[in-house]
């Protein structure tokens, strides 16, 4: 064995246990080894081999960090992995000496421990395997005898780039190997298409020409990072294919060499024509575009996503005749061209199949939302072509739900029908339709059937993918939330394995944060949280605002509706018939919901001793704010249905006076609990962002109840009045709006 003299690990000294939530908390380690940096022999060390890869170093520098170790207790040793006492030894499994019962049980990226006595022989399947043991030595240092195997169930694992995380921290948090980054590039198109460079102005000269060294510079820093961790690293594509987005000034200076290649839109058509895709002027800028990204960007591939940034949906003739005016060949074209750019460069396609979520219209605009059914093609026809005519290589990732992010929403009805392609499912952990991530919300159950249901459709040579963040937050670090990292660490653990149990999993993400006094109560409240927030969202299985604020007025509210696609279902239908049983069906369905955050507060109740002051301060205003929030948006949704009702009955020439008073005591309810809305000290500071509340860029708020109210409250009493008179109602119940 040979000290490491000054060998420079590939980690800062931030705190290991601070990086997040996530990380392994000493109380999570077992008996014997918590205190094994007071009680160190020179015995006691941290083994890797000679000349190891950056990202073998850098975890064990992680171990040492989360052991109490200084790094002058990791060595390097030569030749065969030894097996001394009282040491952690470090080997992947090309390395001499490792027995065959460690090393062959080993897949894909996964690790094998075997213990005996004090000593840890850690192999893994190659170097980034060993820094997904570091994030988890809590699983394996306890473990005194045999061979005990970590395989991820999932080959592929992917996660987003993070401003305030080194790559390996984000795989030893995450246990992920493929990542996506935001590889910004600076596109002139001067040695690409000279004649459209030649037609900017000066100042787009010069501004996109001269941003070519410095994001060329930034890229690579970051893909170095992620390479000395052994990790694959994508660079995202701008959303969609509307060119018109991607480059305003050289959508226009294009349009002026070739102005046969702009398209034709479709009357009133949310999806863009920015381009005619049966235009040859139209590829020859697209590839040329998509290959000075991925020059710059320097990743293993390109990331592309459609969104509902459509911009060839083109009506031209030449369209009309050779059929690119449809979504599923305008796609195929866009997602070949993709390919044909990235191979000769040895790069790969990875490809989200993502679309906006239900077909509506948007003032006077319609979103087709191609993919979800109904009045839309299905995802698969969609991307039928792709699937079947592309090449296999292609990875395909689909969101887990059919719909856009929605609480509670509905399977994929892709997942599985893409073979041969690679196809991995998405999870988006942003909170976006249950509150932002401001309130505590799981969605940990939904997360566990989905996971187990995707891997059977996908195959362990599949993967799972997670968005991580929060809608709309400014200063926010997800992993450091103390209420809602729970998701990002049921992620990771479903993610290895699907069969995980989901008390575990509460168990242990508890334990990392809170006391042990506190910890079965808080998972208790954060499992409480998951249909306590579905049902304060979601009326009757229905959709909700996409970023989870108030709808302003009653169209906006009954087109959200939609949002799930399970209003044209034939379970889901019946309830939203105008009806006197369906208005009870929400009224209890919205009563759970709060009896359900009640149970909460209870659960938080017993947990207060345990807490320390500031997780104590902030889990009561978070807290606080779902419970104001819930009363005002559960009102809302009963009174919706109550105008429904009163609608529905105008219509049959009749009305029911009973309804006014439950709509008067809900124009009270929420007028007294608007106010109520976000409360907190501008001086507060939770563990999830870098600032004080008060100094937030965006504040907490998700708009007001009160505009909504008042309309649903004003249109009842029409339709009420327009059948009994102005005089028949009592008086008490009137309410008008007061300046």
């Amino acid at each position: 064995m040979q000290e490491q003299d000054g060998m420079r690990l590939p980690v800062d000294r931030r705190t290991f246990l601070k990086a997040a939530s996530l990380m392994t908390a000493a109380s999570m380690l077992p008996e014997g080894w918590k205190s094994l940096g007071e009680t160190r022999s020179g015995e006691q060390t941290i083994a890797i081999p000679a000349k190891s890869h950056a990202a073998v170093r850098t975890a064990a520098g992680m171990l040492a960090e989360s052991l109490g170790l200084p790094v002058s207790a990791i060595r390097t040793y030569e030749g065969a992995a030894p097996e001394r006492g009282s040491e952690i030894v470090l080997a992947l499994k090309e390395t001499s000496g490792v027995p065959a019962a460690l090393s062959e049980p080993i897949e894909r990226d996964g690790y094998a421990v075997l213990s005996k006595g004090s000593t840890r022989v850690v192999c893994g399947a190659r170097p980034r395997s060993l820094l997904f043991a570091a994030g988890e030595p809590h699983r394996w240092l306890g473990r005194e005898a045999g061979v005990w195997v970590r395989n991820p169930d999932f080959a592929l694992r992917c996660a987003g780039w993070h401003p305030k995380y080194s790559g390996a921290q984000l795989a030893a948090m995450l246990g992920a190997n493929t990542f996506f980054a935001p590889l910004h590039a600076s596109v002139s198109l001067k040695d690409e298409m000279p004649e459209v460079f030649a037609r900017l102005s000066p100042e787009d000269q010069q501004r996109l020409e001269g941003g070519v060294a410095a994001a060329m510079e930034r890229n690579a820093a970051i893909v170095k990072e992620y390479h000395d961790a052994d990790l694959t690293v994508f660079a995202e594509l701008p959303y969609g294919n509307n060119f018109e987005r991607w480059s305003p000034a050289l959508y226009r200076a294009l349009l002026e060499v070739y102005p046969t290649a702009k398209g034709v839109r479709a009357p009133h058509s949310w999806e863009k024509a920015a381009l005619c895709p049966s235009d040859a002027a139209t590829w020859k800028a697209f590839d040329a575009y998509v290959r000075e990204c991925a020059r710059q960007a320097q990743a293993d591939g390109m990331a592309a996503t459609f969104w509902d940034q459509y911009g060839m949906y083109c009506q031209d003739d030449r369209c009309q005749k050779d059929g690119l005016n449809h979504f599923k060949n305008e796609v195929y074209e866009s997602v070949s061209h993709y390919y044909a750019v990235l191979k000769p460069m040895g790069m790969k396609l990875h490809l989200r199949t993502w679309s906006s979520g239900c077909p509506h219209w948007f003032g006077d605009q319609y979103v087709h939302a191609p993919g979800y059914g109904q009045f839309s093609e299905s995802h698969y026809e969609v991307w039928s072509r792709v699937a079947k005519e592309t090449p296999g290589e292609i990875m395909m990732q689909t969101k887990v739900y059919h719909s856009d992010c929605e609480p509670n929403p509905p399977f994929s009805t892709m997942l599985g029908k893409c073979s041969p392609h690679t196809e991995i499912v998405e999870y988006q952990d942003v909170g976006q339709t249950i509150g932002r991530q401001y309130f505590p919300a799981s969605v940990v159950n939904y997360m566990q059937w989905t996971m187990k249901k995707a891997l059977s459709l996908v195959g362990h040579n599949g993967g799972a993918e997670i968005g991580a963040g929060g809608t709309m937050q400014t200063n926010y670090d997800v992993y450091a939330d103390i209420l809602n990292s729970c998701k990002a660490y049921a992620w990771r653990e479903l993610s290895w394995d699907v069969n995980a149990s989901v008390p575990d999993i509460w168990a242990r993400w508890s334990q990392q944060i809170y006391s042990p006094g506190a910890a079965p109560h808080m998972a208790r409240a954060m499992q409480l949280s998951e249909d306590a927030v579905y049902k304060t969202f979601s009326p009757l299985g229905f959709g909700s605002s996409t970023n989870s604020d108030f709808a302003g007025t009653i169209e906006r509210r009954e087109t959200l509706l939609r949002y799930t696609n399970r209003n044209y279902l034939p379970e889901y239908t019946p309830y939203l018939e105008p009806t006197k049983e369906n208005i009870d069906r929400i009224v209890a369905e919205k009563k759970q919901a709060l009896a359900d955050i009640d149970e909460m507060f209870a659960a938080l109740e017993q947990a207060k001793p345990h807490l320390t002051a500031a997780q104590r301060q902030e889990i009561e205003t978070r807290f606080d704010w779902l419970r104001e929030f819930a009363i005002c948006n559960v009102t809302l949704d009963i009174s919706l249905w109550r105008f429904r009702y009163l609608r529905a009955q105008a219509q049959m020439l009749t009305t029911d006076p009973d309804q006014l008073r439950p709509l008067a005591e809900a124009w009270d309810l929420v007028a007294k609990h608007a106010p109520n809305l976000f409360r907190y000290q501008p001086s507060q500071k939770f563990a999830c962002y870098d600032v004080p509340l008060g100094e937030l860029q965006r504040p907490p708020a998700l708009g007001s109840p009160l505009p909504l109210m008042r309309e649903l409250y004003q249109q009842s009493l029409w339709y009420m009045e327009g059948s009994v008179g102005p005089n028949y109602l009592p008086k008490e119940l009137i309410r008008t709006i007061t300046v």
